[in-house]
Parts: structure tokens; sequence; C-alpha cells
């Protein structure tokens, strides 16, 4: 059994310069609480090294350090955080288990052969962390706790090879392998402070002094973690977002918000391997309330200018109404599709390149205009309705195969042509349109249409006409509008 831990140390401040990576490097505290019993959270490297530490009072802090940049614990932040890093986890392995916010076991069995060994399972844990905005430290070991205890007390990397779990643990002081504080207080007074210490006890009688606490801490110091993972099931539910620590009302302060949590939320997408299939924004209001508006997605994306234009539209039609103290962004999982290289014939268009485009040109054209055309069960034949485009999958083809009947197909002019039409003996003999002009060469019709009354009434007379120069079109005469319209051309 092989187990790879992710720890990221301070989740709160990671949390936030993961939203503000411009803080970076600068003497940057977290609190919680107000007032007077406010105290620190978390502290960045340059505010501890001037003496800045956490449960300090803030009063404190600034004392120590007048630059200090303070902010306050972020709740919508930091659970984002925590979900990012399982994100990164899932990234490596499919099993994935959350010890602890900020700290995440996975199953890393068969894997080195994929990454290059224990070090390399490890260096990618940090690299899909980094992806979504967290640095932290990772490990490698035979057990759960073995392998979070390496990864807390670390640095960077540690890998504890199979066999020599008892003498990584040995220097250990028992209270870094989680031991509650009355089994240390007895442990203590037997003068045994170290995991090597205790691992040297005989078994006997242990479990009558110590209870079944002790015997479990005894077989960890021993190197006997044998504790099951228990992978969780990950959500399909994203959301990144922030609260202000002031109302915004324009348009583009919330779209500068909105750009880096689309972004952070693409990260995590693309460390699962999903598309973002639908999109809600979550307003905060000021004073109460909140504002749902829903993004409509033409197809499953990961482009964030696709995304934030779609968001600008929307709030461009529905603006909130009140000012904003608050942005959520949510998404909904849709998995890519998948497609075989094709050995023999012309390659295929990219799924995921495809749906990209698609997503872009609904955020040109706009809602409920662009889709997969279906016919509808009318009478009108060109009447038809747009759904969600989901192109299928390439027919192959197969040169053997005989070819069957032919049919024509009518490509529709939308919107239909206007046309001046000479009659003869009752039926046209010559028809003027935009850019055609011919003489009737055969004709076959009428037929007579009378559909739609109780709602959008049509009544015409339809034509199939052979121009002189050979092209087919469909011909239509409008009885309640008295005018002439060619509906489309057959290929």
């Amino acid at each position: 059994m092989r187990v790879g831990c992710l720890f990221v140390p301070e989740l709160p401040l990671q949390a936030l310069l993961r939203a503000e990576p411009d803080l970076h490097g600068q003497p940057l505290a977290i609190f919680q609480g107000e007032g007077a019993r406010a105290r620190i959270q978390a502290v960045s490297v340059p505010a501890r090294s001037q003496g800045v530490l956490p449960g300090m009072r803030i009063e404190e802090a600034l004392a120590l350090c007048p630059d200090l940049l303070l902010r306050a614990d972020d709740e919508a932040l930091r659970e984002a955080a925590r979900e990012a890093a399982l994100d990164a986890a899932a990234a490596v392995s499919p099993r994935v288990e959350e010890a602890a916010p900020g700290l995440v076991l996975v199953d890393a069995r068969g894997l080195g052969k994929l990454f290059g060994g224990d070090r390399g399972i490890a260096s990618a844990l940090l690299s899909a962390a980094r992806k979504v905005g967290l640095e932290g430290r990772a490990a490698l070991a035979s057990g759960k706790r073995i392998a979070r205890v390496a990864a807390v007390r670390g640095e960077g990397i540690e890998v504890v090879p199979p066999g020599e779990e008892r003498a990584f643990l040995a220097p250990l002081p028992l209270s870094a392998l989680g031991a509650s504080p009355e089994l240390l207080r007895t442990l203590e007074r037997w003068g045994i402070g170290s995991a090597g210490a205790l691992a040297a006890l005989p078994e006997s009688g242990l479990a009558s002094r110590l209870g079944p606490e002790g015997v479990r801490l005894w077989r960890l110091c021993r190197g006997e973690d044998d504790e099951p993972l228990v992978p969780r099931e990950l959500p399909q539910i994203f959301e990144e977002g922030c609260d202000l620590d002031h109302e915004i009302v324009a348009l583009e302060g919330l779209l500068f918000l909105l750009r880096p949590a689309l972004e952070r939320l693409v990260d995590r997408l693309a460390c699962r391997g999903l598309f973002c299939g639908g999109l809600f924004l979550r307003l905060l209001l000021e004073p109460a309330g909140e504002a749902i508006l829903p993004v409509e997605l033409a197809a499953p994306t990961r482009d964030v200018p696709t995304l934030l234009s779609l968001c600008r539209s929307i709030l461009e039609r529905r603006p909130p109404g009140a000012p904003v103290r608050g942005v959520r962004v949510r998404a909904e999982a849709a998995a890519g599709r998948i497609e075989q290289l094709r050995l023999f014939g012309l390659p295929t268009v990219s799924p995921d390149r495809l749906a990209t485009v698609v997503a872009k040109v609904a955020a040109i054209v706009g809602d409920g205009r662009l889709g997969s055309p279906v016919p509808e069960d009318s009478h009108v034949h060109e009447a038809f309705s747009l759904e969600r485009f989901d192109p299928p999958p390439p027919v192959e083809e197969d040169p053997s195969e005989a070819e069957g009947d032919r049919c024509l197909a009518l490509r529709l002019f939308r919107p239909p042509l206007p046309a001046e039409v000479r009659m003869a003996a009752g039926v046209p003999q010559a028809i003027f349109a935009r850019g055609i002009t011919g003489w009737v060469v055969s004709l076959s019709g009428p037929w007579r249409v009378d559909a739609g009354w109780h709602e959008q009434p049509v009544r015409r007379d339809g034509y199939d006409v052979e121009l002189s120069d050979g092209a087919v079109y469909r011909l239509a005469h409008d009885l309640l509008l008295d005018r002439w319209f060619l509906l489309g051309r057959y290929d």
C-alpha cells in the first residue's frame, strides 16, 4: 500500500493570496473575530520575520509591524481553496480522501510507472496544487498516518521508503503523531517522549495500562499503519467568489472581480479534466438579499473570455438593482467529448475546440440564436426550432457500400427572399428576385397550406420551379399578404 499526501499550510492565508496574487511578498495577516476579541489567525513570511505570530491581538501585531496588511478571514475564499486542494489531488489519483481542510490523501498504488516513482508522484501533487494557485508539501509512505506526518513535518517532498517507517518516526515527538493530551502526560511520567522510545516497549501489558489509543499509537511508532483509505466522491459543482469591503455598483467593477474568479474556476476544472457546462452568478446585495443569474452556455467550454462575455451579457440585460457586496460564480461540470483519431480519411475537428467556438459564437449572437435545427410537427414544411448544439459522432464511411437513392435537400433562405413573379395561364412564367432571375422551365404544384390559425396563421400556395439556369427553388405565394417569396433552393 502506498499513500500520497498533499498538505497546504496556512490555508486561510493561501486562500487570500490565491485570489489576490499581488499581495505575495507583503507583510500580511488574516484575523478572525471583531473588536477586542479579534485575533491573528495566519501570517505571511515577511510578517512572521517581524515578530507577528498567530494568536496575537491586532494592536500587538501592528505595534510590531506598522506596515502590516490586515484582512478578515473570508469563508468563501477558504472554502474554494479547500475544494481546490481536492481538485489538485484528483488530477493525480482518482481515489481521494480529505483528512482535514488543506490535508488530502490519495491512493498512490500503481502510479509509480506513470509519474516516475514515489518522488514523481509527490512532485505531480505539488505541480497540480500550483496550477490552482496553492503552495504545499507532499509525501509518500506506506500508510495514511505516516504519509500525513511526513507531509506536515517535512519540507517540500518527503518519501518514506517501504520498510523504513519505524526509522523515520523514531526521532519524532509523540505530539506530532496525534496523541491525546492525557496520553502524552501519562507517557511523559514514564519518561517516554519520542516515537522510538515508545516503540521499544514490549506489547505485553500495554493495553491494560494505556488502553486502545495507546496500542494504536505504539503500533504506529513501530511503522504498522494499515488504516484503509476512505475515498470520497468529489463534487461536480465548482464555486469561486469573494466578499467585498465596500459595495460595487458599476458593471466594469463587477467584471473586474469576475475575471479572476472565472480563471480560478477554469483551473480547477482543468485539473479534473472537466468543462463548464452551466454557469450561475450569485450576487450578494446590500443591505440584504441576493440575485441569482443563470448564464446560458451553448456548449461546454473552458474559455475564460467567452465565459466573461456571457456574464457581461446577462448583467447588462438583468442588472442586480442594488449595490453588490459579494460575488459567487458557480459552475456545473460537464465531461468533454473524446474522439478516437482516425487512421484513414480526413481529420475531424477536435470536440473541445468545436465546443469553444460554439460558445464564442453564442456569446456574440445572443441567447436563443444558436443551436441545432429540429423540424417541427407542422404542415409548414420549413418550420423548425433550435435545440442545444450537440454534434453527433462522425460516421465511418465505407466505400464498398453501394450508393442508395439520393434525395434533394432544401437550403432555406433566412429570411425568405421577396420575389416578383410574371404569371401566364394562371401559373408562374418568370421569377425576379435579389440575385436570382430566370424563366420557369418546369414546375410542380400548387400545394395549398392553411395552418396556424390559432397562433400565427399561414395560408399560401407552394411550387417547386426549375429556372432556365438549371436551379430548382421552392416558391410560395402568401395568400394573406398577396406576395411572392422564394423559400429556399434545392441542392
